[in-house]
């Protein structure tokens, strides 16, 4: 198994829908140069180490999975194989939830004996 971020356009850019100083702290980028800046620095900041992608300008992979804000995908063969969402009163992922289903999905991938 792989787990990898996909870094896509900025939810609360300064210079779009800031929500705070401390928040809102980049613009958006408008080339793909400052997507990759904003993602490299991301990184430093946070000493951030799993495998980060960036979309590219036209937004593909945000377009395609409807990723904004934010979202968890399994991706097997190629396929969508999940695509968990937040819940609608409480906005929030159900983390338990999301790693019983990964363990179900690879349990139920093992070759019997």
């Amino acid at each position: 198994m792989r787990l990898l971020v996909i870094y896509i356009a900025e939810a609360h850019a300064r210079d779009q829908w800031p929500v705070g100083k401390t928040i809102s702290c980049v613009d958006q980028p408008t080339t793909i140069d400052q997507r990759l800046k904003n993602a490299s620095q991301f990184r430093k900041n946070f000493n951030f180490e799993m495998p980060m992608l960036v979309d590219n300008m036209d937004n593909t992979f945000h377009t395609i999975y409807g990723s904004w804000p934010f979202r968890f995908y399994v991706i097997h063969d190629g396929k969508l194989a999940l695509k968990a969402e937040p819940g609608e009163q409480s906005l929030a992922y159900d983390m338990d939830e999301l790693d019983a289903w990964i363990v179900n999905f690879y349990q139920s991938r093992r070759p019997i004996n």
